[in-house]
């Protein structure tokens, strides 16, 4: 996929933060520790110098014995530090730099070579990389969209009636999809199963949809959410050149470690559009990542509404939540 150099930057200037925190943080270590155990400050002076040595031997290609004997030092000077670290009850790594990425040492890019043939290729972005960059396309994608992240703490169940509807109390049956939501973002994973929410609107289905985006995003997890009139709307116009972007929705929408497509059913349906969508769906379900998707359609409406492509898909690989009740939103304008 091609990004902007504007995403670039943003993943270039995050790598190099990393790094310098990693690097300040080691070097803060090292300054408190041999404030209070001087025989530190000897030690690694004494390994400076050492170093300095081995590299201007090197640099003069003679006395092999020299850089021997200075290698040695080395290491020996190395296991006295060690050990002196660990008599003060410290772990042996303690002065080392914790890089974020102990791939690249926090530098964005690693060698890229073939085992196999045993060649070079030069260097390549580091996967940690990578993940800032479609981290922040993410970012941008989400920016436009009217959704905010909710909370499990702002749901109320309040709103549903405890009396029977239809042979069902709606207080009862969304206590169990709101604990079933909330146990299935605390465990949250790349692994999880995909959801499909359905019921007529105001029934608390985006909001428990993006609480759990917000949990999964605590996690640390690429996480894309908006409306599917949206994002078939920013597609379209992507494929057919009538807008420039920064980057490519639909492959952001197929590599997201969690998808959430609101509003299934109020988009406008044209051929494009039903191709567009089976290929975002069919490609998660390939690849088995997670994708929430919200909709006042019933199973059956799904049915007659999308091809047999699209509603199998959905009905056949997600595991489907029923919301009842009465329009949340309506009750709390009454109020």
């Amino acid at each position: 996929m091609a990004y902007s150099r504007e995403l670039h930057e943003k993943a270039e200037a995050e790598i190099k933060r990393r790094k310098l925190n990693a690097e300040n943080e080691a070097e803060q270590r090292k300054k408190e520790l041999t404030e209070k155990y001087p025989d530190f400050q000897l030690i690694d002076n004494a390994l400076s110098n050492t170093g300095i040595e081995i590299i201007s031997l090197l640099a003069g290609c003679k006395n092999d014995v020299g850089i021997e004997e200075l290698k040695k030092k080395n290491t020996e000077l190395k296991n006295e530090r060690a050990n002196l670290l660990k008599a003060l009850g410290f772990p042996e790594d303690y002065l080392d730099i914790k890089y974020t990425c102990k791939k690249c040492n926090d530098m964005g890019y690693i060698e890229d070579y073939d085992e196999e043939r045993k060649v070079s290729y030069g260097s390549k972005y580091c996967e940690c990389y990578l993940d800032a960059l479609k981290r922040y396309a993410a970012n941008e994608l989400t920016r436009s969209t009217p959704l905010e992240l909710s909370y499990f703490e702002d749901f109320s169940l309040d709103f549903y009636p405890k009396a029977l509807i239809d042979g069902e109390s709606p207080y009862n049956e969304m206590a169990s999809v709101f604990n079933s939501c909330k146990k299935y973002a605390e465990n949250f994973d790349m692994d999880s199963t995909s959801l499909y929410f359905y019921g007529r609107t105001g029934l608390g289905k985006t909001h428990l949809s993006l609480a759990i985006a917000n949990e999964a995003i605590k996690k640390g997890y690429n996480v894309i959410y908006g409306s599917v009139i949206n994002f078939l709307n920013k597609m379209e116009k992507e494929k057919f050149g009538r807008a420039e972007s920064a980057v490519d929705t639909e492959e952001l929408l197929i590599d997201a470690d969690l998808l959430i497509l609101d509003d299934l059913g109020a988009e406008f349906s044209t051929a494009y559009t039903v191709s567009a969508l089976y290929n975002v769906i069919n490609s998660r379900v390939a690849r088995g990542v997670p994708t929430i998707i919200s909709s006042n359609l019933s199973l059956e409406e799904l049915k007659s509404r999308y091809p047999e492509s699209i509603a199998s898909r959905i009905i056949g690989t997600f595991a489907t939540v029923k919301f009842i009740g009465k329009d949340i939103r309506q009750l709390m304008n009454e109020q």
